[in-house]
């Protein structure tokens, strides 16, 4: 045997082994935030639960996690608006010290309008009720009481409770603004019911968390009110709203992007596959280099939430993965999104149940039956003490419980 056979025979098993590691590369998966198909779904649970399930591929064998969402955070459309809002307060303020209240109530006015434009921006509210309890001292100063007592209203309307800094320079004006307050809480009010596209925005009126849309705020105070919606795509939406006494002021909103991501999120709020979402899953998948793309949505039923996942695959096929339930907190989704990986890590494009499109996401809503969710006016669900218990149960004792052992898990192997 010659030595150059000796050396091809030695090289072979090599060549062997490439080709081996060549068939079992890893195939490639990403995971979506996952959509709300119920305002009851807290808002940051879609992104929360797809956190964990891209967890579980992370460190499993045989598959490999990618990232197909887009980089870097897009810069702030409002910022230059609420720029120039506080730019007019700071004038109007040194105007008023000068004693000229028709330049600064004209500044004050241009601060409001700026601050309403740039809703879906603001996070501290207590900027424009400030603006308004300074546009009404100066209101008052001319002798516009009507309107003053009108922009007094708006700013109080946004917070009752609220102390005016600016109360406390003048003993007229305080005793104004405590009347004022007291009629504003008095007064009957009304309700709020905030929708977008896609639903499951977190929500925030004047400055407070109350749940996610489609969300019905109750017992919400005659006058403006800021609202502000952040989208599962980091989008946000926001504007300005008047409430009537006794009524209900119906708000829609919908993502103005039209990236694919925002399309398919779209359809999975509203209850539907459909044609479009498939075209957006091809897109993310192809732009990303993903040969399965995992989205979903979450729904609230019971005491808990339930999750409806589906697969994308490369050749474009719709698979519905293994349905998952877990509480709203997710202390027990660990082992659901273990047992989920698991089975695409070993069925890999044969997972589940081939979907044909159209059809609904949850087969216990209909297409576009998002469930509505209540919040009350100031109050941040989760404040107040409702468990949801029998007064009776609750108070029952049934004795020593043994501490909770958690399941033990092992590590996804091929």
């Amino acid at each position: 045997m010659s030595r150059l056979t000796s050396c091809l025979l030695l090289l072979l098993p090599l060549a062997s082994l490439a080709e081996g590691e060549q068939a079992a590369a890893p195939s490639k998966v990403a995971v979506l935030p996952f959509a709300a198909l119920s305002g009851e779904v807290p808002s940051r649970a879609g992104l929360k639960a797809a956190g964990m399930l891209s967890t579980e591929f992370k460190n499993a064998e045989g598959v490999q996690l990618i990232d197909v969402r887009k980089g870097g955070a897009a810069a702030d459309p409002h910022a230059d608006g609420l720029v120039a809002a506080r730019k007019s307060v700071d004038e109007a303020r040194e105007l008023r010290k000068k004693k000229k209240f028709r330049l600064s109530d004209e500044a004050l006015k241009a601060a409001v309008e700026s601050y309403k434009k740039s809703a879906a921006g603001l996070t501290d509210v207590s900027e424009v009720i400030d603006a308004l309890a300074l546009q009404a001292a100066v209101q008052f100063n001319t002798g516009r009481d009507e309107d003053g007592q009108k922009s007094l209203a708006n700013a109080l309307a946004m917070a009752p409770d609220r102390e005016l800094p600016l109360a406390s320079t003048s003993a007229l004006f305080a005793r104004v603004v405590a009347d004022t307050r007291k009629a504003v809480k008095d007064a009957p009010r009304g309700t709020l019911q905030l929708e977008t596209t896609p639903s499951g925005a977190a929500v925030m009126i004047d400055g407070l968390a109350l749940g996610g849309t489609p969300l019905q705020v109750k017992d919400v105070p005659v006058g403006l009110h800021f609202w502000r919606a952040s989208l599962a795509n980091g989008e946000s939406l926001g504007g300005v709203v008047d409430v009537a006494s006794g009524k209900t002021t119906k708000v829609t909103a919908a993502s103005t992007t039209k990236d694919p991501e925002s399309r398919l999120l779209s359809s999975l709020s509203q209850n539907r596959l459909d044609s479009d979402l498939v075209a957006a899953a091809r897109e993310i998948a192809t732009a990303g280099g993903a040969d399965w793309l995992v989205f979903g949505s979450l729904s609230k039923e019971g005491k808990g939430l339930t999750l409806d996942a589906f697969l994308f695959t490369q050749a474009g096929e719709l698979r519905r993965l293994p349905r998952a339930s877990f509480d709203t907190e997710l202390l027990s989704a660990g082992m659901e999104f273990y047992a989920m990986a698991g089975a695409v890590q070993q069925k890999g494009a044969k997972v589940g149940d081939a979907v044909k499109v159209p059809s609904a996401v949850s087969s216990t809503l209909p297409p576009g039956g998002v469930k509505l969710a209540e919040a009350k006016y100031g109050v941040q669900p989760g404040k107040e003490l409702d468990l949801g218990l029998d007064p009776v149960e609750a108070g029952k004792d049934d004795g020593p419980r043994k501490p909770a052992v958690p399941e033990k898990r092992k590590p996804l192997k091929k």
